[in-house]
């Protein structure tokens, strides 16, 4: 894929490269993804391995018409890499996370680390940006609301998955297992957790087990956390009935909310 001059956006305080962690079991969510991304960011930046971490390979199929869906987009840069055997998952996801960074321009000062999944509500986040509240850190967790089975359901729980860290500050190292997360909690700097907008909601909307059953298994067999637990007959157990309220990862209590992004 060609790389794709920055385009500025409306955030003249605040540059931002968005690095997308994507596979084809996400591709319901990447085109409202990659929307609300392009608002906030300068750039786009998509490490997709030709594997999934596990080392199944990748829907071909669904990899091109991600590429095809996504090219007209300026701010889109897609690098797509090749895995090879003997290397425990976690180092694929370090390996994408250290390409996306490789390649993010030097006009960005922040990087953001985005999945697929979680969503941006632009307006708030833009909102924040001019408030100026990033100028107090150097890394921020972003609080998200999280939802389970469909789009309606929301838990009353927040979490803060989402890292934006100032790009000076990143630095991957392929030998030790540490997630996003674990890399905003190791910088000796100064850092915030649960980071909310300016009306003290979250910014994000983090769909990540939102999926069908064949969608849910495709997920769990193949992700970095794969051997954490049982979880093909957990998804098992939990599609032989309607959503009952809680879920089996956490056990959330959930609200009933507007579908926000049409998903």
């Amino acid at each position: 894929m060609s790389f794709a001059t920055p385009r500025t956006t409306n955030n003249k305080n605040m540059k931002i490269t968005t690095i997308l962690m994507y596979c084809s079991n996400d591709f319901r969510w990447i085109e409202k993804c990659v929307e609300q991304a392009s608002k906030i960011s300068e750039e786009i930046i998509i490490p997709v391995c030709d594997h999934y971490f596990d080392g199944t390979p990748e829907n071909r199929e669904i990899l091109d018409k991600t590429y095809e869906l996504l090219k007209d987009n300026p701010k889109v840069q897609i690098i797509e890499f090749e895995w090879s055997p003997n290397y425990p998952t976690y180092y694929w996801a370090n390996m994408a996370r250290i390409i996306g960074k490789e390649y993010s321009s030097s006009e960005t000062d922040w990087v953001l680390w985005l999945e697929a999944d979680e969503i941006i509500d632009d307006i708030l986040f833009n909102k924040w940006i001019d408030s100026k509240e990033y100028e107090q850190y150097d890394s921020f967790k972003l609080a998200n609301y999280w939802y389970f089975r469909e789009p309606i359901y929301q838990a009353k729980n927040w979490e803060d998955s989402v890292v934006l860290v100032r790009k000076e500050l990143v630095n991957f190292d392929l030998s030790n297992p540490r997630e996003r997360e674990q890399c905003h909690e190791f910088l000796p700097v100064r850092k915030k957790r649960e980071a909310l907008g300016i009306d003290n909601l979250p910014m994000i909307h983090h769909y990540s087990w939102v999926r069908t059953k064949d969608e849910m298994l495709r997920k769990v067999k193949s992700w970095t956390h794969s051997g954490d637990r049982d979880w093909v007959s957990q998804v098992e157990e939990e599609f032989k009935h309607e959503f009952n309220g809680s879920d089996f990862i956490h056990g959330y209590q959930y609200n009933i909310v507007e579908n926000k992004f049409n998903l």
